[in-house]
């Protein structure tokens, strides 16, 4: 089954939240509390932070991001 081509940047937004969000979140968890026993629920934590703030803001932030390189970059040819 696929999704709506509609849904495309929503889906592309959330995608790319998570894919960068997680490997943030293990990356500091390991930074700030090491392998230690607490570690997977830390982590766990973290990633959920991260992801119920990233989904938003990418959603909001890559449009815009779209919209400002398109100012400054000349259209394909």
């Amino acid at each position: 089954m696929k999704i709506n081509y509609k849904y495309y940047n929503t889906v592309f937004s959330c995608l790319a939240a998570v894919i960068i969000s997680v490997p943030i979140s293990f990356v500091m968890v390991a930074i700030n509390l090491g392998f230690t026993a607490g570690f997977i629920p830390a982590f766990i934590k973290s990633a959920a932070a991260g992801i119920a703030i990233s989904i938003p803001l990418a959603n909001i932030g890559i449009p815009l991001a779209q919209k400002i390189t398109n100012i400054f970059v000349e259209n394909k040819k």
